[in-house]
This record gives structure tokens, C-alpha cells and sequence, in this order.
């Protein structure tokens, strides 16, 4: 059975754009909230079944509330099932924007600092998600974990470093991809089996 997903990640809404004149930085904004709209569109227009969000959707825990509500209802007209990963700026705990608002009935946004599984039994699709619970997560997510050998797709949905010098953004070695037993193969723009954010904001999309 095929599954179409659409994978995203670094938003950065409501960053603060230092660099731009007030009334600049405001444009910027509204047009980053405009990109939720276009994106909602292309997965309804497009039959996508399943929108993985792999982190830094918001830059910190200051978020402006409209900005907070037009995601939410961004991602609540969207006829697909919804899946949030926060990452290192966006990191779920006390304080954090996913906290502050309704989440519709199609969005899951995982809250824990190691890999959960969320079973899709129609569509023979396991997704396994974490989420950084600060703005740090030495620990891999990814460290010791092997996939079920069974006849389920399973995918993963992460937010971190590959290989990094330093671990501190959920350091994520190749050989624990290659062990991990989740689907992918070599990227292809935004799709993803397993979705990896990556230094200087590039994306490894495994499809």
C-alpha cells in the first residue's frame, strides 16, 4: 500500500531577523506565516497522506500567538495526519509555544526525549518520533535502536547532527541509521522516511 508524505522542518517562525529594520522584520513574518498556507495547499492538492515536521518550526519560545494559531490552523485543514518532532529551538518542556495552544485532532506532536511508535495499521506504517526536551540532547535518539523485523513500514522522525564534532544536538552516527532497520533511501525534496535536520540548515531526506 503507497503512502505519500511531504516532509519539512526549520520554520523558524517569528525569528527575530536582527539584521532588518523593524517594518523589514515585520514582512519577513507575515510572509513566513503565508508559507504555512502554501504548504497546507500543496498537501491538499497533492493527496499527501502523511506530514512529518522534523523540528525548529518556531526559533525560540517568544512566538507572537497569531503566529501560533495560523499553524495550527495551517495544519488542522490539512487532510493528511500531522507529526511534530520538536527540535533544539523549538524543544518541548514548560514554556514552550506547543504548549500555549489547541492542537487539532490531526496533528501529534511527540514530548518525550527518546523514540516512541505510532501505529497506523490501515497503511502497515510505524513512525517512531522524538522530541528534545531542552536545548540540548547529548544523547542520540537514534543510539541502540533497531526497528522491528516485521511487515510493517517503519520510519523515522528525528531532529539532529550526523556525525557532529560535538554531541550536543542528538548526535546520530551513520552506522545507527544503517542498524536502525528504518526504511530510506537516497533524498529526494521534501519526502522522507527518515528525516534528519543537519548543520548549516542543509536536510538529509531519506526516502
Amino acid at each position: 500500500m503507497s503512502v505519500k508524505i511531504v516532509h519539512a522542518a526549520d520554520f523558524h517562525l517569528d525569528s527575530a531577523f536582527g539584521a532588518l529594520s523593524g517594518e523589514q522584520a515585520r514582512q519577513r513574518r507575515r510572509e513566513s506565516r503565508e508559507l504555512l498556507t502554501r504548504l497546507c495547499n500543496y498537501v491538499n492538492q497533492n493527496g499527501v497522506d502523511l506530514v512529518l515536521l522534523a523540528g525548529d518550526l518556531f526559533d525560540s519560545d517568544t512566538t507572537y500567538r497569531e503566529t501560533l494559531e495560523a499553524l495550527s490552523e495551517a495544519l488542522g485543514a490539512m487532510q493528511a495526519r500531522v507529526f511534530i518532532a520538536p527540535g533544539n529551538h523549538d524543544w518541548y518542556g514548560p514554556g514552550s509555544p506547543y504548549l500555549t495552544v489547541q492542537w487539532p485532532d490531526n496533528v501529534h506532536i511527540f514530548t518525550q526525549p527518546h523514540l516512541e511508535a505510532m501505529a497506523w495499521p490501515e497503511k502497515r506504517l510505524v513512525l517512531h518520533g522524538a522530541a528534545f526536551t531542552a536545548s540540548e540532547q547529548s544523547a542520540g535518539f537514534l543510539s541502540g535502536f533497531a526497528a522491528p523485523k516485521d511487515s510493517n513500514l517503519h520510519i523515522g522522525l528525528l531532529h539532529g547532527e550526523i556525525d557532529p564534532a560535538e554531541a550536543r544536538y542528538d548526535p546520530i552516527r551513520k552506522e545507527e541509521i544503517a542498524a536502525s532497520g528504518l526504511a530510506y533511501r537516497v533524498p529526494v525534496p521534501f519526502s522522507s522516511f527518515l528525516s534528519l535536520h543537519v548543520q548549516l540548515l542543509r536536510h538529509l531526506l531519506l526516502l
